[in-house]
């Protein structure tokens, strides 16, 4: 902000609740009255009906193309020029994370705006402005901004709550959790943390995200489970959705970013295996304990995190995502820590190496015993 630098703010309009796909069609026909929809194949079959009977009661045409894979250069050109074949006056994007930023990036190539109606509430995806980008293979490459964030987001309970995994949920919680730590540390230690309006209200904003997911995202899960929408639930799927995308926004573009995040690319780009294995929110969470303790936080906050993050069937450390503490797996990490975040003394990099033993085991009882993911304790030689 202080250089001069655009600050946008995610999506300007959001509908959540049941029955607010209705607006689809009469949110979309402001943009144009032939649509691309770009459907994560995987749900679109539970979807489809609604989903055009909205946009065709507005007058809305359209051209399905189906997605699957990743967020790619291959997908993106291939909806984009689906798009322009058909004449499309904007791109209505359905599913998941991955083709939800597919359609954002098409819609851009396009010149066309996006709507989005996300399934799950699994990432912030929906609201975002960026969107994440990966190779053709899958293999991780960072952010993409586009021009303009989604037109409008189309949060429908009836998709997130009662169709949707619970696991989904719980990852969209934990990657909405990760916010206030990682601001947390920027504020600490970062030279890049630039102190302003936005990013004052940004680490306001988060810390309070932080608290209510804190102390409802376990009842929560079993709600949605039981497929009850109660007003805890639609505030944490807000918050996973729609708020934490406005979070990274007033943070001036990703600056939000600490460990557990560059952490995230690590497996992406190190083990890419973990990233076919495991949710965004599943691997951001597996390192934000070790977050906080690098924040110096103290261990019942710890303790607290820990405890919600096992209720909710997390990993809480690199063992339980099956990677082994080796010199050469922890030389590998804190050199990328190093190159990526970046760390610029050795101070800084003795604090991240000091909590080591959390990033690869989790933390241990008044005993000095580590926790399985039972919740019990058992020896280690460690």
């Amino acid at each position: 902000m202080r250089n001069g630098n655009l600050i946008q703010l995610c999506s300007g309009r959001y509908y959540q609740g049941s029955g607010v796909l209705s607006h689809l069609g009469g949110d979309a026909v402001l943009l144009g009255r032939r649509a691309l929809v770009v459907a994560d194949a995987a749900v679109w079959p539970k979807v489809e009906a609604r989903v055009l009977r909205s946009l065709e009661q507005s007058g809305v045409d359209t051209k399905i193309w189906l997605f699957s894979g990743h967020c790619c250069p291959g997908n993106v050109r291939s909806a984009a020029q689906a798009g322009q074949a058909y004449g499309a006056e904007l791109v209505v994007g359905v599913g998941g994370g991955r083709a939800l930023d597919t359609a954002k990036i098409a819609a851009d190539h396009m010149g066309v705006r996006a709507i989005t109606v996300p399934t799950s509430a699994a990432t912030c995806a929906a609201s975002a402005w960026l969107a994440v980008e990966y190779t053709d293979d899958g293999a991780f490459v960072g952010n993409n901004w586009t021009r303009y964030p989604p037109f409008a987001v189309i949060a429908e309970l009836d998709f997130i709550v009662r169709d949707c995994p619970a696991r989904l949920y719980a990852a969209g919680i934990v990657d909405a959790m990760a916010k206030y730590p990682e601001i947390s540390y920027n504020i600490q230690f970062s030279n890049q943390w630039e102190k302003n309006l936005f990013s004052q209200s940004a680490q306001l904003l988060s810390e309070n995200t932080y608290r209510l997911l804190l102390e409802h995202g376990c009842e929560t899960i079993e709600q949605l489970r039981a497929g009850k929408i109660t007003p805890a639930l639609e505030d944490c799927v807000c918050a996973a959705l729609q708020v934490t995308g406005v979070i990274s926004a007033m943070a001036c573009g990703g600056k939000q970013a600490a460990v557990s995040h560059t952490l995230y690319s690590y497996f992406c780009c190190v083990h890419p295996e973990l990233a076919a294995g495991f949710l965004h929110g599943e691997l951001v969470g597996s390192t934000l304990v070790y977050q906080l303790a690098v924040n110096g936080a103290q261990k019942e906050a710890q303790e607290a995190l820990n405890r919600v993050l096992r209720a909710l069937g997390m990993p809480t450390c690199l063992e339980e995502l099956g990677l082994k503490e080796t010199s050469e797996e922890a030389a590998r990490i804190f050199a990328f820590l190093a190159e990526r975040m970046p760390v610029e003394t050795p101070k800084e990099l003795q604090r991240l190496r000091g909590e080591s033993d959390v990033l690869f085991h989790g933390l241990r009882d008044s005993a000095g015993k580590l926790q399985t993911k039972r919740g019990e304790a058992h020896e280690t030689g460690i």
